[in-house]
C-alpha cells in the first residue's frame, strides 16, 4: 500500500468515531470489502482472504468500546460460546485476530441470503408450515447449544439468518450474550440484577434479573412463532416500562386473534409464553415435537400436505408517517392506533379475515367461491365496503396530517390449506408489496384484476397499471 493509500485510510478512520473500517483495510490476512451489519458491540465486515480470494465475513469490536474490558469479554465470549457447539445451524467461526491498533475481530463464514427479520418484514406472516420449516433448524442449533450448557438468551428475527439456496439452510447467529451454564446453574458471564437482551422478547424471570435457564430460550420461541404465523409481537410498546409490565402481568393474546389458526398453534404459543417457567415446555426438544403435530406433521417424520388454490379479493391498508419514526409523539401514535382499530372494523364488518396485522398495514381477504353470480356480488361488496373505509378514515376525528393512509384492492388466488376450514397461508395476493403503490395516493386505488366487473365507481388512472375508483353516487352529491 502507497504512503497515500495509507494516508486516505488514516483520514478515513479518524473521521469515523467507532472506528469503521474503510474498504481496502486490512484485518490479519483479511481485505475489508464493505459493511455487512452494525451492531451495539461492533461491526460486520465483507471480507476475503488476501492470497486465496476466499469470501468471508469480519466482526470487529468497536473502536469506541474497545478500552472497556468488560466488553472485550464479553466480544471474546462468543468466539469462545460458538467454538464450543460447532453445529450445523449455528455460523462457523474460521479465527480469530487483533488489528494494528490492538482491537479484536474474528473471522466467520460468509452467508448469503436475508434475516428472518427481513423475511418478515418483506412478507408479514408465514403459513404454518413454512414456520415450522424455519424453527426446526433453530431449534436445532438451541438444542445443541442447552446439552453444552449454552443459553442463547436473545433469540430473535434478527438473528436467524435464512441462507439462500439451493439448498436452503437457516443459522442462529449472535451469541454475544449467551450464558454458560455451571452445574449448580450459576454463570460466570451474569452481573446480577442486569437483565442482558431484547426487551420485546424477554421472559418474565429475564427481565427481572434473577436465575434462569433453558426455557428463556422456549419463551423467545414463543414469542417468535406468534410473530411468524401473525406478523405481530405478541407484546409491543414504544416505552420500555409498559413493555416489561406486559410481559410480567398480561395475558398473552391467542395468535388466532389477529388470524385464523388451529387451537392447537395457540395452545403451543400460549404454553411457550407462561409466566412462570415451570409451565412452559421444559425443552426446545418438547416444543418443536408439539409444533410438529400441531401442524399436521407426525413427530416421526414429515408429511406434506398439498395447499388449494382459491379465488380472493383483499383489501390492503397502510398508514404511511410523513415523519421519521423517533418522532412520533403520543398524539400521533393515538391517532395510528385509532385508524388501525377502525380499518380491522370496518374490514371483519365486511366479512373479510384480516390475514396480516402490523405496526403500520393490514391485509384483510374475503375467499371467493360459488356461483359466479355470488362471486360477482362478493367482490362488489367488499369494494364498497373498501370505498366506505376510505371515506370514514378520511373523515375521523383528530386526524393527524403527518400521516396518510393508502387503501388498495386487489383480486386474484391465495392458497388455503384446506377447502373446507380455509386458512390462508400463502400466495401471490398475499404478498401485497407486490401489488401495493410506493407513493401516496389519495382515494380507492385498485388493481386491473380487482376493478374489473365493477359497476357504480368511475376510473382514473392512478400509478402504474393501479386506477384509482370513486363512486358515481359521492361524485354527485359532491356536486350537487
Amino acid at each position: 500500500m502507497s504512503s497515500d493509500d495509507e494516508t486516505k485510510l488514516f483520514m478515513e478512520v479518524a473521521r469515523n468515531p467507532r472506528g469503521e473500517l474503510p474498504s481496502g483495510a486490512l484485518a490479519g490476512d483479511y481485505v475489508i470489502e464493505d459493511v455487512i451489519e452494525r451492531g451495539g458491540c461492533g461491526a460486520v465486515y465483507a471480507a476475503y482472504h488476501r492470497a486465496s480470494r476466499a469470501p468471508v465475513a469480519v466482526k470487529v469490536l468497536h473502536s469506541t468500546l474497545a478500552s472497556s474490558p468488560r466488553m472485550v469479554q464479553r466480544f471474546l465470549r462468543e468466539v469462545e460460546v460458538v467454538k464450543r457447539l460447532e453445529h450445523p445451524g449455528i455460523i462457523a467461526i474460521q479465527g480469530t485476530g487483533e488489528l494494528s491498533d490492538g482491537r479484536s475481530f474474528y473471522v466467520m463464514e460468509r452467508l448469503e441470503g436475508v434475516t428472518l427479520e427481513g423475511l418478515l418484514r418483506a412478507e408479514g406472516r408465514v403459513s404454518p408450515e413454512q414456520a415450522l420449516e424455519l424453527l426446526e433448524p433453530v431449534c436445532g442449533a438451541l438444542d445443541a447449544a442447552h446439552g453444552a450448557g449454552v443459553i442463547h438468551r436473545d433469540v430473535k428475527a434478527s438473528n436467524i439468518f435464512v441462507v439462500s439456496g439451493p439448498p436452503r439452510a437457516v443459522k442462529l447467529l449472535d451469541f454475544g450474550i449467551a450464558k454458560l451454564m455451571t452445574p449448580d446453574r450459576t454463570s460466570w458471564l451474569t452481573t446480577a440484577g442486569r437483565a442482558p437482551g431484547t426487551l420485546t422478547i424477554m421472559a418474565p424471570e429475564q427481565i427481572l434479573g434473577g436465575e434462569i435457564d433453558a426455557r428463556v430460550d422456549v419463551y423467545a420461541l414463543g414469542v417468535l412463532l406468534h410473530r411468524l404465523l401473525t406478523g405481530a409481537l405478541p407484546f409491543y410498546s414504544k416505552d420500555a416500562t409498559e413493555l416489561a409490565r406486559q410481559h410480567l402481568e398480561e395475558p398473552p393474546p391467542r395468535p388466532s386473534q389477529r388470524t385464523p389458526l388451529a387451537p392447537a398453534l395457540d395452545a403451543i404459543v400460549l404454553r411457550c409464553l407462561e409466566k412462570e417457567p415451570d409451565r412452559r415446555f421444559g425443552s426446545v426438544k418438547s416444543f418443536l415435537r408439539e409444533l410438529r403435530e400441531a401442524v399436521g406433521e407426525p413427530a416421526v417424520g414429515r408429511v406434506s400436505t398439498p395447499d388449494w388454490s382459491v379465488d380472493a379479493i383483499a383489501v390492503h391498508v397502510e398508514l404511511r408517517l410523513r415523519v421519521d419514526v423517533s418522532d412520533i409523539d403520543d398524539a400521533l401514535a393515538d391517532d395510528l392506533g385509532g385508524v388501525l382499530d377502525l380499518a380491522e372494523e370496518l374490514l371483519r364488518s365486511a366479512g373479510l379475515s384480516v390475514v396480516s396485522l402490523a405496526g403500520e398495514e393490514i391485509l384483510g381477504m374475503r375467499l371467493l367461491d360459488g356461483a359466479p353470480a355470488d362471486v360477482s356480488r362478493g367482490r362488489q361488496a367488499v369494494a364498497e365496503a373498501a370505498s366506505d373505509l376510505v371515506e370514514v378514515v378520511a373523515r375521523r376525528t383528530g386526524a393527524d396530517e403527518r400521516v396518510h393512509v393508502n387503501v388498495c384492492l386487489n383480486a386474484g388466488t391465495v392458497l388455503v390449506r384446506t377447502p373446507h376450514h380455509p386458512e390462508i397461508t400463502g400466495g401471490a395476493l398475499a404478498r401485497a408489496g407486490e401489488w401495493t403503490p410506493r407513493q401516496d395516493i389519495r382515494g380507492l386505488c385498485a388493481t386491473p384484476e380487482a376493478a374489473r366487473g365493477l359497476t357504480g365507481f368511475e376510473m382514473t388512472k392512478g400509478p402504474g397499471e393501479l386506477a384509482i375508483l370513486h363512486r358515481r353516487d359521492r361524485a354527485r352529491e359532491a356536486l350537487a
